[in-house]
Order: structure tokens, then sequence, then C-alpha cells
């Protein structure tokens, strides 16, 4: 339950923005496999920007990791569900991590002989490194994994930008040096696609989810990022033009130039996440529910609406739990507005303690509650056993006069009706609510 979403408003999403980012993933997998076609084509005789065939031989492992890596990249999409795809995905990163520790003991092999280096370069196997780990661990829902693979992320994005400083101030021969080996293009090009594909998944989830997100501070956060991307690498390359002194080297540019872009991009991310968490908790006094706790019904309807959204896109199960308190009327007439008060905030405590973080809780009318999430039938069948259990148990403990007493219905989405609204689905569990009650009345009268 802990290692849940938390149950407050964060970076809501922008829809667009959210699909824009699912397609740019398979745009930049789609640049990898092209980068490692034409990392591949010297060793079927086709030699492209002078590189050899043993450059391209030694680089192959490289390549191999990056592919696996992309695979998993692939597989690892929401859409694609499944216990086949589960186990395909679990192959392949066990196949990445056995050729990354079979290439490092080549490697260590070989290292005494520099034309037989398996990596083209230390600061490559770096990134090769932290990228498998990333793609192994990225999607996590566990909060330690999701802080680690931030911080992955970041140094990946860090040293792509190194690694494209670097080769573009050497292409240009502004700081008195020639580019590297014409033979890690490819492998630049793959690690930068790759950097990018990760950065864009944890985007979802992640510290870069301010970037998809709607609001002030996402929007400031998307309109400065660029600018603070390119500004210390066109002030270094303008900067080394007009003074024309190449002391420093092109890769001590890059550094200097990477090393801004991280505390500029750092500064940018530390400010749009404040502006954004005040943002946040003036919804949070919007659309909250005093007595209970809970969203109200224009905060539940607001992001369970959303939720639903991104379900159906998904293609996942949806469900919709309507709960009603059936004795609060009782429960005011008996004892007053303080016990009213009393047994609403009992209500928001035991939604709460008996529902998963991620699941959306609002009380949308005077005594009816719902809940929303990603259940099956199965699943939301259970929650609701759940929550009769709960409210048993602490019925036996309480000391109320009165304790609560709640009634349901429940209903899921199904390929027939993913197009199905919210307010459908609310109609729908309530009906489904009062033929129950209704059935039990005539039950107990027979």
């Amino acid at each position: 339950m802990n290692e849940m979403v938390p149950d407050t408003l964060t970076v809501l999403p922008d829809p667009r923005l959210f699909r824009a980012a699912r397609w740019m993933q398979r745009v930049w997998l789609g640049v990898t496999a092209m980068a490692i076609l034409l990392g591949l084509m010297p060793l079927v005789g086709i030699p492209l920007g002078g590189s050899s065939t043993a450059a391209a031989r030694e680089g192959l492992p490289f390549l191999i990791t990056a592919l696996l890596c992309g695979i998993s990249m692939l597989l690892s999409e929401p859409e694609r569900t499944g216990f086949a795809v589960s186990n395909a995905r679990r192959i392949v990163n066990f196949l990445a991590i056995c050729a990354l520790i079979t290439f490092w003991i080549l490697d260590r092999k070989t290292a005494a002989n520099p034309r037989l280096v398996v990596f083209p370069s230390e600061r490559f196997a770096l990134g090769l490194c932290a990228l498998t780990i990333v793609v192994i661990l990225v999607g996590q829902k566990n909060w330690v994994i999701n802080r680690l693979v931030d911080v992955l992320v970041c140094g990946l994005c860090l040293l792509s930008l190194l690694l494209v400083a670097d080769a573009v101030f050497g292409s240009l021969a502004l700081f008195g040096s020639t580019a590297g080996s014409p033979g890690t293009a490819a492998f630049l090009v793959c690690l930068v696609a790759l950097t990018i594909v990760v950065a864009l998944r944890q985007a979802e989830h992640g510290v870069f989810s301010i970037f998809l997100g709607v609001g002030v501070g996402s929007s400031l956060a998307r309109v400065f990022a660029p600018i603070l991307l390119l500004l210390p690498f066109a002030w270094e390359a303008v900067n080394q033009w007009m003074n024309r002194v190449g002391t420093a080297g092109h890769l001590g540019a890059a550094l200097v130039a990477s090393a801004g872009v991280a505390v500029a991009v750092g500064i940018l991310l530390f400010f749009a996440w404040r502006i954004s968490r005040m943002e946040n908790e003036i919804h949070d006094l919007i659309l909250r529910d005093e007595a209970t706790r809970l969203f109200n019904f224009r905060g539940f309807h607001m992001l369970a609406d959303h939720a639903l959204r991104l379900a159906q896109r998904s293609g996942v199960p949806f469900s919709v739990l309507f709960i009603d308190l059936e004795n609060l009327a009782q429960i005011h007439s008996q004892l007053g507005p303080d016990g009213t008060s009393a047994a609403l905030a009992e209500a928001g405590e035991i939604l709460r303690a008996t529902f998963r973080e991620s699941d959306i809780k609002g009380r949308i009318g005077a005594d009816q509650f719902a809940v929303a999430g990603q259940f099956d039938r199965a699943g939301i069948s259970v929650a609701a056993l759940r929550l009769e259990a709960a409210t048993a148990a602490r019925a036996a403990k309480s000391r109320r006069q009165i304790t609560l007493q709640f009634s349901m219905g429940h209903v899921t989405t199904t390929a027939g009706d993913l197009q199905e609204s919210l307010r459908d689905l609310l109609e729908r569990a309530g009906q489904l609510r009062n033929r129950q009650e209704g059935q039990l009345k005539e039950t107990l009268v027979n």
C-alpha cells in the first residue's frame, strides 16, 4: 500500500502531451533501430563515414546491448500486457544483464591491447551500464526505486549532453581539435536515442513529469528548458569563436557547458515544482471535502474522468464503486451535527485505509461516496468485501451509539463500453446498489 503513488494531487498530466510522449518514444526507438543497422553495415562490407570492419566488430557488443534495451522498452509499454509479454521482457532483461557482464569481462581481458577494446570509450561504457539498469527498473511503483531511476535518468541525460557537445565541438574544430572516431557515430545515436526514450517514459511518473503536466509550473518548465539547454553550449561556442583560444579543448568546453545545463535545469525544476506544489495546495483546498478529507464531487469527477480516459486508451479495465452511507440521517437525528461530522470523518478514514493510495476516493453527495480505479471485476469485488470487513471490524471496536452502515454497488468497463463516461458508470453502479438493496429487503420480508 505505502509503495503506491501518494493520494494527493501531484502533477496532473496533459492528455495531449501524454499521447505525444508515447509516440515520441516509438519514434526514438525507430531511430535506435536505424542507428543499429547503420552500425552493423560495415560487417557486411558497406563502410559508412570511414568506419572499418574491425571497428564495427569491436563495437558489436554495444549495439547488441542497445538492441536488447530497445526491445525491453518496447515490451514494457503500458498497452502491452499479458503473460507472454511479461515473460518476454524478463528474458530480454536477463539477456541484457548477461551481455553487459560478458562484455565487461571481455573488456578486461583485452584492455592490454588498445586495438581490441570492446567498448568504444569509458564514457560509452558508463552510459551503457546506467542505461541497462534504468531499462530494467523503469516503471516500478516503489518510491525508492522510482527516485533511483530519476537520478540515473538525470545522469544519463547529462552524459548524453556531454557526448553530443564533445562530438559537435570536435567536428566544428572550434577548439583546435577534431572529432573522435567516426565509428562511434552509431553508438552515440543509440545512447542518445535510448536516453530520450527512458526520459520520456520516466516523465510519466518521475521528476520529469513536470514537463507533461498542466498548470503554470509545467508551462514554465516547457518554455525555459530548451533555452537553458542550448544557452550554455551556444555561449561556449561563441566565446571560443570570438577569442580563438583553444587551450581548453572541445571536451573541456563540453564539460563546462554540460555542467551549466545541469545547474540551470536543476534550478528550473526546483522552482517549477515549487510553483506546481503551490497550485496543488490551492487545488486541494478547492477539490477536497472538509468533513471527510476525500475528494469532493468536483475533484472526484475531474480526477476519475482523467483516469478513466487513460485506462480506455491503454485498454485496461476500470471500475467504479458506488457507496451509500445508509444511516447518516439517523445519526444526524439522534446525535446532532457533531455526531454527523464524526461519522463522516470515520467514513473517510475507513475508505482511505481500505483502498490503495492510487485509487480515487470521493464524497459525491451528502451520504454518497465513490471509489474509482484500475480494477478488474474480481479486484473490485474483493475491494468491496474488504470495505465490508473493515466497517464491521471498526463497528466491533467502536463505542459509538450508532455504527456506520454501508451499502454499495460496483461496475467494471468491458470491451463493448470503452467509450462509456464516468457519469454513466456511476449511474449504473448506483442502480445496481439499489437493486441489490431492494432484493435484500424482499429476502428479509419473506
